[in-house]
C-alpha cells in the first residue's frame, strides 16, 4: 500500500475500541518524484512508502522528533454495512507466515525489489531485510494491498520477545505506536483466534499454542489524497505484521467493503 510508517507513542485522544470477533478466517506506492510536495515523514514511509521503510527502521532509534507528539484522532461514527462479499471465493497470498485474500481482478505484484533497501556500501556486512512482504494491485494501482514486516523493538522495547500484538497494548496504545500522526481512525476491533493443536511426534505429544490476537483498523491518513486503509495488525517471534489495505478516500464508498474484508482475512502462518 502506499505503505506507511508507524509512529511512536502520542499522546492520542481514543475513544474506547469496539471489541468484536473478525468474521473472516482472516505494498507500496514509488517515491514522488521532486514535485515540490511536502516531505513524507519518517513514520508515513512504512504504511506510505515500503521503499522508505529499512531507512525507518535504521532510525527507529533515533529520539523521535517533536512533531511526532501530535495526536491520533478516533471517530467513533458507525461503521457503514455493505452487501455480504464472496470472500471464500477469492485469490489468496499464501506466505511462510502470513496468508491473506483480496477482491478478484486485482494482481499480485512478485518482484518486490522496488522496496528493498540499499545494499551495504563496501565493507559493511550487514544486510538489511526487505521489509515488504506481499503486494497487490488494482489494474489503475489506486487500490493496493501490502504487508510490511519490521522488528517489534523498532516501536517498543520490551523484556521478552514479542509474541503476540496484545503484549504491546491495547488496540489504542498500538494505534499510538503504528499510526501516523494526524491519522483520523474510523473503528477500531480486536479479535483473538484459536490456534489448532500441534503433535511434536516426541514424548512431549499434542501442545496446545496459544491464541492470535489481531487489531483492525479503519484509517484516513492525512495526505493530499486522504488515503483511507483499513489495516490489521499482528505479531509472532519478535516481529509486527502490518496488512494494509488502501484507496483514495474519493473511491472508498466504492470499493472499501472489499479492502475492508481483505483486511480482516489476515492470519498469521505458523512455522513451529
Amino acid at each position: 500500500m502506499t505503505s506507511t510508517a508507524l509512529i511512536h507513542p502520542s499522546r492520542a485522544a481514543l475513544a474506547p475500541p469496539q471489541r468484536r470477533c473478525l468474521q473472516q478466517p482472516c505494498r507500496a506506492e514509488q517515491q514522488q518524484a521532486g514535485s515540490g510536495a511536502a516531505p513524507t515523514s519518517r513514520r508515513t514511509a512504512l504504511l506510505l512508502l515500503p521503499a522508505a521503510a529499512a531507512a525507518v527502521a535504521a532510525a527507529a532509534s533515533v529520539p523521535r522528533p517533536a512533531a511526532a507528539t501530535e495526536e491520533v484522532a478516533l471517530d467513533t461514527a458507525a461503521e457503514a454495512v455493505g452487501p455480504a462479499l464472496d470472500v471464500a471465493t477469492w485469490p489468496m497470498v499464501v506466505d511462510r507466515t502470513f496468508s491473506f485474500s483480496y477482491p478478484k481482478g486485482m494482481k499480485e505484484i512478485l518482484d518486490l525489489t522496488f522496496a528493498a533497501p540499499p545494499r551495504p556500501r563496501a565493507g559493511q556486512d550487514q544486510v538489511t531485510e526487505n521489509p515488504l512482504k506481499a503486494e497487490v494491485r488494482s489494474a489503475d494501482g489506486q487500490q493496493k494491498i501490502n504487508v510490511v514486516v519490521s522488528q517489534a523493538a523498532s516501536f517498543k522495547r520490551t523484556f521478552l520477545q514479542v509474541t503476540d500484538i496484545a503484549q504491546l497494548g491495547d488496540p489504542k496504545a498500538v494505534a499510538r505506536l503504528l499510526l501516523p500522526a494526524g491519522a483520523t481512525v474510523l473503528s477500531v476491533s480486536a479479535a483473538t483466534v484459536a490456534q489448532p493443536p500441534k503433535n511434536t511426534g516426541t514424548v512431549l505429544g499434542v501442545i496446545e499454542r496459544d491464541p492470535v490476537t489481531y487489531y483492525t483498523y479503519e484509517v484516513v491518513l492525512p495526505d493530499a489524497e486522504r488515503t483511507h486503509i483499513a489495516l490489521t495488525a499482528a505479531a509472532q517471534l519478535g516481529r509486527i505484521y502490518v496488512m494494509g489495505a488502501q484507496a483514495p478516500d474519493a473511491r472508498w464508498a466504492e470499493v472499501g467493503a472489499g479492502l475492508t474484508e481483505s483486511a480482516r482475512s489476515f492470519r498469521l502462518r505458523y512455522k513451529y
